[in-house]
């Protein structure tokens, strides 16, 4: 069975509950570029992943090799999805991909999107319909084709129905004609102080509105450097503003996540109390060492040890893992007293059914260590089961403080490369829980500018060498990251910012998730109201 689902305007939260239900079930997923990044990441482990995106000026596939994959995948009797940007039929050239499948006996569904002719110009305050100025909207693609005429002139259709129909026009996929539209709607006898408004990547990152009329329209388009996909509004509404004044202190700001998926999801729900919008940019995996062998020695041994201290969430989550998988009675460990760095530790310990007896005032690593150094008495013992990549200060502070411990290396956190990373020039900050985590993203970059080169990488380009564009082939990461905020959660994750040539612009004074989406908040609230 193929599905064709449409993938909404680019909003990755507006695709359709049960258009999200097949993506998650899916064998093989067919897609484009438009606002399906986050999307894919949605998909089953095993799922396999066909681009067949195009790109303004450049067509990665034509729609007749589209339509042969379409039906060469359907013929495997696997679950696929077509995920396509919009609506299938709304200038999405879903009735070419139906009737390829229809001629090849494919049995398929076709699940509707919401079209961005509709959505984009409303999360612009822009209604195509508004009582008193427009009872009807019209959508018009803006694309030129050499076979159709409908005028004597020929070229672009013929737009006197516009002229004498009431309401507002829509036009899709017509940036690179603007002039042309405008200069046609003229001759056609609209008005030149007709409003118009031209939405660059509506409901994406980087989403820029320009404002004007079919006189100015095109100029300031062109001063702005408005890129593709835009959408193109004309009539009475366009001049219309419905946006709320403030949604909160993150409206309009576009957040990059850096760490685990339970750490992002947790992000994800703060900043969207505050009006932001989160995109998650490296997923940091939790990879077990073989040294968990060694931590089940020494839980065999438990009673040489007085104190255990976690340091991250993820030691929390493998610890008690392994206890019942190595069916180790946990009274065992009633003698123990335990530490935490945090409050994000303190709360996953409680939820083991554990209360902390240690958290430190300030929460760091550094922190954590001298008051371990402080607590224990003589003859104590600290087990420390932590990441590969821990920090080495808390080892010297605990080896200055006369602290008997072992240390157990038991996993290790790895970057992963997520499909919005291809966002990242329009981000306007980035959040970083962990020295891990700036290592993982910077991992990501280098593997980015082997594989693709950044030009590739910063222009919402999934595959590399079959593309053109105009970006110059000296960009450098830093001139984007140089434009873009830095949050970091504790001054281990600031220090590795900082080695890596990375300044933190926010820092909370808690180390806690919490604290840092609020002080994201704060710092954009301040800027704000410079």
């Amino acid at each position: 069975m193929v599905y064709l689902i449409g993938a909404g305007p680019g909003d990755p939260g507006l695709i359709t509950v049960k258009g999200l239900e097949f993506i998650k079930q899916c064998d093989t997923i067919i897609y484009d570029r438009l606002g399906t990044y986050q999307l894919l990441e949605m998909v089953k482990p095993d799922c396999r992943r066909i681009y067949v995106g195009k790109q303004a000026g450049s067509h990665y596939k034509k729609q007749p090799e589209i339509n042969e994959i379409l039906v060469e995948e359907g013929r495997r009797g696997s679950m696929v999805v077509r995920l396509k940007g919009g609506d299938p039929f709304v200038f999405g050239r879903g009735g070419e991909e139906v009737t390829a499948l229809l001629e090849a006996g494919i049995p398929f569904q076709v699940i509707p999107g919401i079209t961005s002719a509709v959505a984009v110009p409303e999360v612009c305050g822009i209604p195509v319909t508004h009582r008193g100025t427009s009872r009807s909207f019209h959508v018009i693609t803006g694309h030129k084709r050499a076979d159709i005429h409908r005028s004597d002139e020929g070229g672009l259709d013929d737009y006197d129905y516009i002229r004498n129909q009431e309401g507002t026009s829509v036009f899709l996929m017509g940036l690179n004609r603007l002039p042309q539209i405008m200069e046609r709607l003229v001759q056609t006898g609209a008005e030149e102080h007709t409003p118009v408004a031209v939405i660059s990547k509506g409901t994406m990152p980087g989403q820029r509105i320009v404002r004007g009329d079919i006189q100015t329209i095109a100029d300031k388009v062109n001063e702005a450097k408005l890129e593709s996909p835009a959408i193109i509004v004309v009539g009475e509404n366009a001049a219309l503003d419905f946006t709320a004044p403030n949604r909160g202190p993150l409206q309009n700001v576009h957040v990059g996540l850096v760490g685990t998926p339970k750490l992002r999801e947790k992000m994800r729900v703060a900043i969207d109390a505050l009006g932001g919008q989160s995109y998650s940019i490296v997923d940091m995996s939790v990879e077990q060492t073989d040294e968990k062998n060694r931590l089940r020695v020494a839980l065999e041994h438990i009673e040489d040890y007085s104190w255990l201290a976690f340091t991250s969430q993820n030691t929390i989550t493998l610890f008690f893992k392994w206890l019942r998988e190595w069916n180790i009675d946990v009274r065992k460990l009633a003698h123990l007293k335990l530490a935490v760095v945090g409050a994000g530790t303190r709360d996953a310990l409680k939820v083991e059914g554990y209360i902390a007896d240690y958290v430190p005032d300030e929460y760091t690593t550094s922190a954590l260590a001298m008051g371990l150094a402080n607590v224990m008495n003589d003859g104590e013992k600290l087990l420390l089961p932590r990441a590969v990549q821990g920090s080495e200060t808390m080892l010297d502070i605990l080896d200055q403080g006369g602290v008997v411990y072992e240390e157990i290396p038991v996993y290790d956190v790895v970057g992963r490369r997520m499909e919005s990373i291809q966002y990242l020039r329009d981000l306007d900050v980035i959040t970083f829980v962990s020295a891990s985590g700036v290592r993982g993203f910077l991992d990501v970059l280098d593997a980015e500018k082997k594989n693709c080169g950044v030009a590739h990488m910063l222009n919402d380009i999934d595959s590399c060498g079959d593309h053109t564009d105009n970006t110059d082939g000296s960009f450098k990461i830093h001139d984007i990251m140089k434009n873009i905020r830095i949050a970091a959660l504790g001054n281990v994750t600031e220090k590795a910012l900082e080695k890596a040539g990375y300044h933190a612009d926010i820092v909370p004074e808690v180390g806690d998730i919490e604290h840092l989406i609020s002080a994201i908040g704060d710092y954009y609230f301040r800027e704000k109201r410079q």
